[in-house]
Formats: C-alpha cells, sequence, structure tokens
C-alpha cells in the first residue's frame, strides 16, 4: 500500500501512553506497525472502549478528513509503534491509490456498522440494564487506571 511506504514517520509509545485525547486537533493518520491501540470515548460517568486496533489497521483519518477535532482518545496497549501522515500526505496518497482509498473508507464503514449494532443493543436495554451496565464499565475502567 503507497501510504505505508511513502515516509512516514514512526513513533514508538509505551503501555497506557496516550497517542491522542478527546477534542485534540486531528493533524495525523495513523497506521498501527506493531502493537495494539485502545480507541475510547469519555463519557461523564464512564469511558466506553469503541475499538481495540491492531498491526495493519488504520485510525484518526476522520479527523484529518473533517478537520474536526478528535472525537475519541486512543491510547496504546502494551509497546507500540505507529507510522503517521498529516493530512497532506493522507489526501495525495488518496488520489493516487485508490486501494487505500477503498481501505480506508472501509474502516469507517465497519466503525459505522459497529455503532449501529451498539445504538440498536443499547435502545432495547431496560433503563436499569443500562444503569447496570454504565457502573459495571465505570468499576472496570477504574480497576484499570489503578
Amino acid at each position: 500500500m503507497r501510504l505505508e511506504s511513502d515516509g512516514g514517520s514512526v513513533i514508538q509509545f509505551e503501555d497506557r501512553d496516550t497517542v491522542f485525547a478527546e477534542g485534540d486537533e486531528g493533524l495525523y493518520l495513523y497506521i498501527i506497525v506493531s502493537g495494539k491501540v485502545c480507541i475510547r470515548k469519555e463519557g461523564d460517568l464512564v469511558a466506553t472502549t469503541v475499538a481495540e486496533l491492531g498491526p495493519g489497521e488504520m485510525f484518526g483519518e476522520s479527523a484529518i478528513i473533517e478537520r474536526r477535532p478528535r472525537s475519541a482518545t486512543a491510547e496504546a496497549i502494551g509497546r507500540t509503534e505507529l507510522a503517521c501522515y498529516d493530512r497532506d500526505a493522507f489526501l495525495a496518497a488518496l488520489s493516487e491509490d485508490p486501494e487505500l482509498a477503498l481501505r480506508a473508507m472501509s474502516a469507517l464503514i465497519e466503525r459505522l456498522r459497529l455503532t449501529t449494532e451498539r445504538l440498536q443493543s443499547l435502545a432495547t436495554l431496560h433503563v436499569l440494564d443500562r444503569a447496570e451496565m454504565a457502573l459495571t464499565e465505570r468499576a472496570i475502567l477504574e480497576s484499570e487506571l489503578s
């Protein structure tokens, strides 16, 4: 794939290092070279893991395409290496490599599909079940942070 071989900077992260935080300016797209990344959405009471991504997967593309702040936090799981590309490099690669454009669209579609499934699942849960789930997620998050 053209983008991966075209001079992106490779950055190393240690376990639990923040790649970017929700609300940060979206300057780079990332492709995981090795390791894993957790994408997490912060809530009032609890953070929700949106995705865990592994080698070869990209993330951060929506913020650079939309030119909007990051919609979630990305955190390294274990020692992780990421190739990062700025907006200009990504857009140039998209115009020259239709396979990359399809890969980016596939990643976004898969995330939309998962979000839709989660929304449907949550909409059908009873209010008390949702409260129990939120409290359980919060307890898990607090135990992971301690």
